[in-house]
């Protein structure tokens, strides 16, 4: 009580100087009754920061940063100062200088003596837990307590997390899918018949199996999202579902060997085989829609649509995939624009970053750009163990260099495991990596900074 009881003498003094030192008896003079923080910023805060060596080995750098444009919230009905938008990771704020613009005069709660002192800018403050500010009206009639907060994010944004859970037990993992909330697993059973097992893709992955009927196992690789139905190819038929569990064929003839196109924002399925590119706006009826390239492939394929950045209205559609059913040969980028004709196949030569050409190569669109990765194969023509690096392409297929980069990389119990797995990305933005080898099993990975509450 001694420093409560020393503001409050200080203010009275005010009161008693500034009325004793007027120069008019006929001059009034009245201190504000206003108790308020008005506006509130940081200086610069010197931190330890986490990084990594040349050689990818933990490190750390110290950096003196600026904060006085960090934006702070007031809020006055609360009571309330803080930061929306959270500090860098790894964010030193025990030693903090602040800033504030207040009308009265402002105070700091001191725990460890249950007391206010008073607050000067030029001393350091530890922000580390929210702390208590208490403004006194500069008249000494009332006062207005805050808490401020300084938020700094407590996991790395750039480090990519996984977290391993049990897989979809009896299932051999061949496509997974994502839809409303909820991850489709399609595969097969020992007996060789299709299954579907399914988990909600928040929380612990707990599956539901369920055996599939009316669709061949062969179709399974070629399985695609179109609305709110999943389609899949086989000889020449295509096949539909709502449910993931019963099937249908809904077109026939069309010599169809794989889905290479589909886009609900321009309502198009696209699919190719034997009598070239065939596309369809509802999914039952089919219309001929150019021949097919040379080269164009067929098989082991994984396909994406985005608008373009700069022009919503423009759908890009991305090809990935072999021209040979073996999966042998390089693997090959075709690119079609929604207003474009024909599809532009990305020629490897002279590239010296081609896209790899791996056993189970899944290509997937994740954080803007496209990530490859997969099993056992070549590199530029260089032999590459399974699941050794992401392969990301941030020109939309043409340049596929491979994450060098600590902060993301695959899990390090994948590598080398050429086991059969399907790959999905949910619409949380975790990537599901579902493998079914000796240690299978569900991998499911985010970038921090992409799982941040907006």
């Amino acid at each position: 009580m001694k420093k409560i009881t020393a503001i409050y003498f200080a203010l009275f003094s005010m009161l008693f100087v500034t009325v004793s030192c007027g120069s008019s008896d006929d001059e009034n003079y009245e201190l504000s009754p206003y108790a308020m923080i008005k506006s509130f910023k940081l200086g610069n805060i010197k931190s330890e920061y986490p990084s990594f060596t040349a050689d990818g080995k933990d490190t750390t750098v110290v950096r003196t940063v600026s904060f006085d444009n960090v934006a702070f919230t007031i809020d006055q009905l609360a009571g309330e100062v803080y930061n929306n938008d959270s500090l860098p990771y790894a964010t030193d704020v025990s030693k903090v200088v602040a800033y504030m613009g207040v009308s009265g005069v402002a105070s700091i709660y001191v725990d460890s003596t249950e007391t206010y002192e008073h607050f000067s800018s030029t001393d350091s403050i530890d922000f580390t837990s929210p702390r208590k500010m208490r403004i006194y009206s500069a008249d000494a009639s009332y006062y207005k307590d805050y808490t401020v907060s300084i938020n700094v994010h407590q996991v790395d944004p750039e480090m990519m997390e996984w977290q391993k859970y049990p897989a979809a037990e009896g299932v051999g993992p061949v496509r997974a899918l994502e839809r409303d909330g909820v991850m489709y697993l399609f595969g097969t059973k020992a007996d060789g018949t299709v299954a579907v097992a399914t988990t909600q893709i928040i929380g612990v992955p707990s599956w539901n199996v369920s055996d599939v009927t009316g669709l061949p196992a062969t179709a399974l690789a070629t399985m695609q999202l179109f609305g709110d139905n999943f389609y899949a190819v086989a000889d020449g038929n295509v096949y539909s579902s709502s449910d993931a569990v019963q099937w249908s064929v809904v077109a026939t003839g069309t010599g169809a060997v794989a889905i290479v196109g589909v886009s609900d924002e321009e309502q198009k399925l696209w699919i190719a085989g034997d009598q070239g590119i065939l596309c369809s706006t509802d999914g039952l009826s089919f219309t001929p829609a150019g021949a097919l390239p040379e080269g164009f492939p067929l098989y082991g394929v994984s396909i994406a649509s985005y608008p373009l950045s700069h022009n919503k209205g423009i759908i890009r559609y991305m090809l990935v995939g072999y021209a040979d059913e073996a999966n042998e040969g390089d693997a090959t980028v075709w690119s079609r624009l929604s207003t474009e004709e024909r599809w532009t196949c990305y020629n490897n030569v002279g590239n010296a970053f081609p896209c790899p050409s791996l056993a189970g190569l899944s290509v997937v669109r994740y954080d803007n750009f496209l990530y490859a990765f997969g099993g056992a194969g070549k590199v530029n023509g260089v032999e590459s163990d399974a699941f050794s690096s992401f392969y990301v392409s941030k020109d939309n297929g043409i340049v596929w260099r491979p994450l060098s980069d600590p902060y993301q990389h695959l899990p390090e119990e994948l590598l080398g495991d050429n086991s059969q797995f399907a790959v999905a990305v949910d619409a949380r933005n975790h990537i599901w990596i579902i493998n079914s080898g000796e240690n299978g099993g569900v991998w499911r990975g985010i970038l921090n900074r992409l799982g941040f509450e907006k």
